[in-house]
């Protein structure tokens, strides 16, 4: 068997940084069949001014890694199908030009977010607030905490191309990202982002460790963001939601359809519900979210050991105001901290602990494909029906 090909983009530790890297099925000559590429390269001018993107091409599927906005997933592609969404933000936006705590601790994050798919946390993941973290001595210090967190907004230090040859060949990149400052808590996340040759898969495998001396409170949400061909009027998310909830009074409105998709609307206000979804005997669990017709669909799979609860968020806004909805895996619910830490819900890192969370997207392109997703799911609920609250639960949401 060959060899792996690596090539380092970034090591910051080591001053080394290119600026352009072509890897090529063609240029590499490894055998095996399609045309495949992995691609960096720097944006100019604008707010892109200086983010880096790693464009990863298997032959049937494409997808755009941007390591200076935390290593998330842009947009990507696959048999001719957008995946991602039209955010009123239409590049990439280099973080040097955000300011997370701006007046309302919100509005800072929503001018970058325009990923398919942007990690939430590490230290905070949900709604912004002032929190009240407890102190060793049994006191309290107040701290601003905003919108979903920093970590996509932090430009990976490493960044890492392997080719492993095989039939099909891999390919992968890797990345490193630390959130971290003096006297603060200290993450890092070391990722491995990989697809095969020829598929209509991608998989994400994240570790993020505690390399401070003490303890460091932990929350990640993968925001998964999906806008047309997927998401259009009559559009369903298949889930296998054993419980679900609106997040709050306007999520109510419509909770009896919450799995159905209304069509563009001007001015529309967010619907978000939690969900506790079954899953098969080792922990996978999955959701699809396929158009009104059902031969399109877009299925995210991960473990609900390691990411428990579900976030489904809806924004059916005009499509010039961004027509999208998330599917979001999480270690929590992404209300305020405050209350998630009552609820037993952030996860403590001890120092030098490391917790690794799985998550894979596969796109389906036919009417075959769509209903064997929809009868895996099936298989995963068993015949159980979903628990609907129409009123946000006091375990869930803060009331």
């Amino acid at each position: 068997m060959s060899k792996i090909i690596s090539q380092i983009l970034i090591d910051n530790d080591k001053g080394l940084y290119l600026t352009n890297c072509d890897l090529t099925s063609d240029a590499l000559e490894l055998g095996g069949n399609g045309n495949w590429s992995i691609r960096k390269n720097r944006l100019s001018g604008g707010l892109s001014d200086g983010v880096d993107q790693v464009i990863v091409n298997n032959g049937k599927m494409s997808f755009t890694i941007l390591p200076t906005r935390g290593m998330g997933i842009y947009r990507g592609e696959c048999g001719g199908n957008f995946l991602g969404w039209h955010s009123p933000v239409k590049n990439p936006v280099n973080p040097a030009f955000i300011n997370l705590l701006e007046p309302d601790t919100c509005r800072g994050w929503l001018k970058g977010f325009n990923e398919c798919i942007v990690r939430c946390g590490l230290y905070s993941n949900g709604a912004n607030c002032i929190d009240k973290v407890p102190q060793p001595d049994g006191s309290y210090v107040e701290e601003v905490i905003n919108m979903h967190g920093h970590i996509a907004n932090i430009p990976a230090k490493y960044v890492e191309i392997q080719i492993i040859p095989g039939d099909p060949i891999e390919l992968v990149v890797i990345g490193i990202v630390e959130e971290a400052a003096c006297f603060c808590p200290q993450y890092r996340l070391t990722t491995r982002i990989s697809t095969f040759v020829g598929s209509n898969k991608f998989s994400i495998s994240d570790e993020v460790s505690n390399f401070g001396a003490l303890p460091a409170e932990f929350q990640m949400l993968y925001h998964c963001n999906f806008g047309p061909p997927f998401l259009e009027e009559g559009a369903k998310l298949v889930a296998p939601s054993l419980e679900a909830a609106p997040r709050d009074a306007r999520a109510a409105e419509d909770m009896d359809t919450w799995d159905y998709y209304k069509a563009p609307e001007v001015g529309y206000a967010e619907q978000n519900s939690y969900h506790d979804f079954a899953a098969k005997t080792d922990g996978t669990t999955l959701a699809l979210l396929k158009n009104k017709a059902g031969d399109k669909g877009v299925t995210l799979r991960w473990n609900k050991k390691q990411l428990p609860y579900f976030c489904q968020w809806k924004r059916t806004a005009s499509i010039a105001e961004g027509y999208v909805t998330g599917i979001e895996p999480a270690t929590n619910f992404p209300n305020v901290k405050t209350f998630e830490r009552k609820q037993g819900r952030v996860i403590n890192l001890k120092p030098g602990q490391t917790y690794r969370m799985d998550l894979s997207l596969e796109v389906q392109e036919n009417q075959k494909q769509v209903q064997a997703i929809e009868n895996e799911i099936n298989k995963v609920l068993d015949g159980r029906k979903t628990l609907v609250h129409p009123q946000p639960i006091a375990k869930w949401s803060p009331l």
